[in-house]
């Protein structure tokens, strides 16, 4: 039992502690910039470049990362 309350005591603390706040604006690449040349397997497996998922307007890249996949 102490063993339990202790370690929800670490755990408030973790919590209850200030994060350092990232500068969004630094993260990933920036709006306007050039994306580099990928090739990544798909849901189905198949290879899909950038080359492949460009439009005739552009290309607009979302990347999700999900547990539930």
């Amino acid at each position: 039992m102490l063993r339990r309350l202790i370690w929800i005591a670490v755990f408030a603390a973790l919590c209850a502690s200030p994060r350092a706040q990232s500068d969004l604006a630094t993260l990933g690449p920036q709006v306007g910039q050039r994306a580099i040349e990928f090739s990544l397997p798909d849901q189905t497996g198949r290879v899909r470049t950038l080359k492949s998922a460009a439009g005739p307007k552009g290309t607009m890249l979302v990347f999700f990362r999900s547990a539930d996949w």
